[in-house]
């Protein structure tokens, strides 16, 4: 068993190997886009995971943050050479050294989406850029069914807590304009929101390897031993196999929204060095 199930170390390999590639890649490309990179950038992403945001970002200084060791292990291995230990709130940085704050797909796993946000603006330069993006609440046959096989599994209600422990404002953040609200609240101006959707295709492996090391996953296996955990795998395994036809191509929306800090500070608050 392992107790701690709400860490990432043990899903990082696999994200990195088929989650990026299928799923994350696209919307890490089109958050970069929208960043708009200036030259000498400096550009901090929070939950960095594997890195994939911070290594399409086009920026000359990029410091990925994360809480996962094995994660920033992965993102090293993939080319990000700055990389620190840390969640938010409480970023290890000084206020005002960073041209660009990004958190993708981050926002729904934090205790307090409002004081992550203002940690995040804390670090921001004025006029500095901040990103982020959260998926929408479309769901699809292939999720419905592991998750409908999960709670089965359990005894009902089982999957509660640790849903309002893992991703509790997976549900508020599915909604565009909520993601859009949310930077505005934290003081962020010039705010725009897109619902894009992506392509996923995948095969029935990749996708099951992929829910095997989710948050939903992880919990069961904290619950379980290895022999129960097997079992139930194979068990999925064979009604994925049973009614869908591989691979399992589908869709999934979106958020991708930015907003800018203020331009100006008041006089008595000088910004600090840039990291570099």
């Amino acid at each position: 068993m392992n107790p701690d199930w709400n860490s990432y170390d043990m899903a990082a390999a696999t994200h990195d190997r088929l989650g990026v590639p299928a799923i994350f890649a696209a919307p890490a490309r089109d958050l970069a886009a929208r960043m708009q990179a200036p030259p000498g950038c400096s550009w901090l992403d929070v939950g960095t995971g594997s890195g994939i945001v911070a290594t399409v970002s086009g920026a000359d200084h990029v410091v990925g943050v994360d809480p996962s060791l094995e994660m920033l292990r992965v993102a090293r291995e993939n080319g990000l050479t700055r990389v620190a230990a840390g969640a938010i709130p409480g970023l290890p940085f000084p206020a005002r050294v960073f041209d660009r704050v990004s958190a993708s797909f981050v926002l729904s796993h934090v205790p307090s989406y409002q004081e992550a946000l203002l940690d995040m603006v804390r670090v921001l330069r004025p006029g500095g850029r901040l990103g982020v993006t959260a998926w929408g609440v479309r769901g699809n046959d292939y999720r419905d069914l592991w998750d409908s096989m999960v709670a089965a599994a359990l005894p009902p209600g089982g999957m509660d807590a640790a849903i309002a422990r893992g991703v509790p404002w997976e549900d508020l953040l599915g909604h565009p304009e909520n993601v859009g609200q949310v930077l505005r609240d934290a003081g962020l101006q010039r705010v725009t929101v897109e619902l894009i959707s992506y392509p996923v295709n995948i095969t029935i492996a990749a996708f099951l390897a992929i829910r095997s090391n989710s948050l939903s996953a992880r919990f069961l296996r904290s619950q379980w031993d290895a022999a129960r955990w097997e079992r139930f795998r194979q068990t999925v395994e064979e009604e994925f196999h049973r009614r869908f036809r591989d691979p399992i191509d589908h869709t999934r929306d979106a958020s991708i929204a930015v907003g800018d800090s203020a331009d100006t500070t008041s006089a008595d608050v000088r910004a600090e060095p840039a990291l570099r």
